[in-house]
């Protein structure tokens, strides 16, 4: 192994996208009527819609799109690779997310709009790599996100390892890979339109998802051709929840009060979501165990044997190196543009298999973060939870018709958060999700410790 590429997509929960790897064994529910295409707009995804989410009171969105259609790439990378299914971020939107992938904490449980853009002093993978003397990339859309929020990635030196692109034809890690020229770590991200991330309903672009996954297929095919498949270690995941349901609850781990819970409410784990650990030497299978998006700077510290990051919530993390096999020589995948045949599903179908009791905090505060210089970063509070829930959008639960489901419309069902379609299972709420999480030999509640329904 000489090189690790992240890649950071948007807004997909585990149930949402993979419905197909219910067959492989993964704990992911497959509830039929499976979308043709993705919805359009994303639903509401901010601190106060998973809040709202969690206690029940905000069904979000349960479809599911048929992910071998959809996405046939990324399922065949997941059928043929490592799929994590016990995999989440934060309970609440994009900004949180890519922050705990770079530094493994946040600063703010929002996404910070306000001009000037806010800096913090706070520690990086990318610096972390530079001082063991490994070289490193961070490709990202115009705008630099989320790289221009941390302080020590602002001086000249730095910025000259920070690449922007705005579509598939200016994508510096394209361009790199193909010229053999690729850093021995890359964090990858996806220009607007490209990264997943739903369009609005005045710029509405149905081929969104396609055209993400055909860059991230770029992108790893130009690794091929140029010869380095076998010793790059790929790890693809998504930034956050994006609205939509999964029936998995998953460790009260750290919490933050907000105005319905003065006592503090579950911030992390937020909701599942998907993470496809891939490459020449990455074993197949279903990765069972709880891990947070603080795994990915782990597995990237361990893979390059670098000392502790200074962290907690990182250097305690569990990490994915384990996946790797120095022995392997595992079949690239399949061209870019060429056709995807998808393997055929084991038989008998495997069960899932539990995941190991969840190690780390039980139903803690959030501690104030790390900085550099000896310095702390106090614990953030702006994720505003008002007291009533969003609504979904037409099609997605509200009035309207529902998106394609093979290429018929239909109306959205009622009751839909109560029973799913399939084998009678029921689809997720606070009162009927059917899985806790157990900390340290013992059940945990779905939400903290003394928060009060409401």
């Amino acid at each position: 192994m000489t090189r690790v590429v992240v890649l950071m997509q948007e807004n997909k929960t585990t149930d949402y996208y993979f419905p197909s790897l219910a067959a492989w064994g993964a704990e992911v529910q497959n509830n039929g009527n499976l979308l043709a295409a993705p919805p359009l707009p994303d639903p509401e995804h901010n601190r106060s819609a998973w809040v709202h989410y969690k206690i029940g009171d905000y069904s979000a969105a349960t479809v599911q799109i048929d992910s071998d259609r959809v996405i046939p790439y990324y399922s065949w990378l997941a059928k043929q690779f490592t799929f994590c299914d016990h995999h989440f971020g934060m309970g609440t939107n994009s900004t949180p997310g890519h922050m705990l992938a770079v530094g493994g904490q946040t600063p703010t449980l929002r996404n910070p709009f306000q001009k000037p853009t806010p800096v913090w002093d706070l520690p990086t993978i990318f610096k972390h790599v530079e001082r063991a003397g490994i070289s490193w990339g961070a490709f990202t859309g115009a705008d630099r996100y989320p790289t221009q929020f941390y302080a020590e990635l602002s001086d000249p030196a730095s910025q000259a390892h920070i690449y922007t692109s705005r579509d598939p034809a200016s994508d510096g890690f394209t361009k790199m890979a193909n010229a053999g020229t690729l850093p021995d770590f890359c964090f990858v991200w996806s220009p607007s339109g490209y990264d997943e991330h739903a369009p609005s309903k005045q710029k509405p672009d149905p081929a969104y998802v396609q055209k993400g996954q055909d860059l991230t297929w770029q992108r790893v095919d130009a690794v091929v051709q140029a010869g380095g498949w076998r010793d790059t270690i790929f790890m693809l995941t998504w930034d956050d929840w994006g609205g939509y349901a999964d029936h998995v609850a998953t460790p009260n781990a750290e919490t933050v009060a907000d105005a319905l819970h003065p006592n503090g409410f579950q911030v992390l784990g937020g909701s599942r979501i998907p993470l496809v650990m891939f490459g020449g030497q990455v074993k197949q299978g279903i990765e069972p165990n709880w891990h947070s998006h603080a795994c990915i700077l782990k597995t990237v510290i361990d893979l390059f044997r670098l000392p502790a990051f200074g962290v907690p919530r990182v250097d305690t993390a569990r990490s994915l190196a384990g996946r790797v096999d120095a022995a392997l020589n595992r079949p690239a995948p399949p061209g870019r543009g060429s056709a995807i045949v998808q393997p055929p599903a084991p038989s008998p179908r495997p069960r899932p298999v539990p995941p190991a009791p969840w190690e780390g905090p039980n139903a803690k505060l959030l501690p104030n973060l790390v900085a550099n210089h000896g310095k702390s970063v106090p614990a953030p509070t702006d994720g505003a939870v008002g007291p009533n829930p969003p609504s979904l959008p037409a099609g997605l639960g509200g009035p309207g018709p529902s998106p394609t489901k093979h290429g018929r419309a239909t109306t959205a069902a009622k009751g839909r958060r109560r029973t799913s379609s399939a084998k009678g299972r029921r689809t997720p709420s606070a009162k009927s999700r059917r899985r806790t999480p157990v900390v340290k030999g013992r059940r945990t509640a779905p939400r903290a410790r003394g928060a009060k329904r409401r």
